[in-house]
């Protein structure tokens, strides 16, 4: 992927990364229709490398320890408000072992970072087993429509394995747009067919919801690759806006820290009432803004835990 292809994709993650900062907050955006977009373009980096020390280094470092810092982190508070205060305690969590018997974590929107782990192990272990692109392809097929039944009969897999199964045919779709040119036209071109891709998704019935692993029936699968596509040809047509490149850029830091961030204000502002202004809206701007100044502060401070230096070398 060229650096010209990068830049686009930075934009397209931070179009996605603010839709669902800001649905998360209260304003209907839509955030979770972009969730198999965002799994398509990690998997356009999807990388086997020369072993598998190496890989599973790079994947540690690069997803597996980010996760496991502000999912820990986020269990300090909860247990500190347990104790002092449980009735402030909003939540689905039911603690620290909620990654093993819970869909929903104490700061919740880190499935996706954990799910993504699995996706990465699953079509690297396809990828050494098997040597063919079309059997690859038959394989990852396969494991996609076992993680979709298991959501259709309601049956959960710990450490969101089964949320895994279901998105990789989403990582490997990306995988294989890597290898080809079709966001390689004009910026008309690309900007009319994005405009195209995002009507047609307006009137697909649909309902997608990966993280309690639901993609309801194949329209939701084509609105998903719709709005993916939509979000994709667009980008390539614009290719750089500073701020929501910058944000596409580090998005793993906000994913991680807006939950901890929007519910304390939710709780705070919940009984103040402000004429004329609609308090999602205070919400989401405010948590838009904190989450963009910790950007420099997590690459700065902690590195390690941001995916921007190896915790492991």
């Amino acid at each position: 992927m060229t650096s010209q292809r990068i830049e686009f994709i930075d934009l397209a993650k931070g179009v996605c990364m603010i839709l669902i900062v800001v649905g998360h907050c209260g304003i209907n955006t839509y955030g979770g229709d972009t969730i198999p977009l965002y799994f398509i373009m990690s998997g356009m980096f999807f990388k086997t490398y020369d072993n598998s020390k190496t890989f599973f280094i790079k994947k540690i470092n690069g997803i597996l320890i980010p996760f496991l810092f502000f999912y820990l982190i986020a269990y300090i508070p909860f247990y500190i408000i347990k104790f002092y205060n449980p009735n402030l305690l909003i939540t689905a969590s039911n603690g620290i072992l909620d990654i093993f018997n819970n869909r929903q974590f104490f700061n919740g929107p880190i499935w996706f970072v954990l799910t993504l782990f699995g996706c990465n192990i699953l079509l690297y272990i396809i990828f050494r087993l098997i040597n063919k692109d079309a059997f690859r392809i038959l394989i990852v097929i396969i494991i996609g429509a076992a993680g979709w039944t298991l959501g259709y009969y309601k049956i959960f897999l710990p450490c969101f394995v089964d949320v895994a199964m279901t998105s990789l045919p989403f990582f490997a779709l990306g995988y294989y747009l890597n290898k080809t040119y079709i966001f390689n036209f004009n910026k008309t071109l690309c900007l009319i067919i994005g405009i195209t891709f995002l009507l047609i998704s307006c009137y697909v019935p649909h309902r997608i919801s990966l993280h309690y692993n639901v993609i309801e029936n194949l329209n939701s699968y084509l609105a998903a690759l719709t709005v993916a596509f939509a979000i994709l040809y667009v980008s390539a047509s614009i290719k750089y806006i500073p701020f929501i490149n910058y944000f596409g850029r580090f998005s793993l830091i906000p994913l991680c820290i807006h939950h901890m961030i929007y519910r304390p204000l939710k709780v705070f502002l919940q009984d103040v009432d402000l004429v004329a202004i609609n308090n999602v809206y205070i919400v989401a701007g405010i948590t838009m803004l904190i989450s963009t100044l910790c950007i420099p502060l997590c690459i700065k401070f902690i590195p390690q835990f941001v995916a921007q230096k190896d915790l492991i070398k």
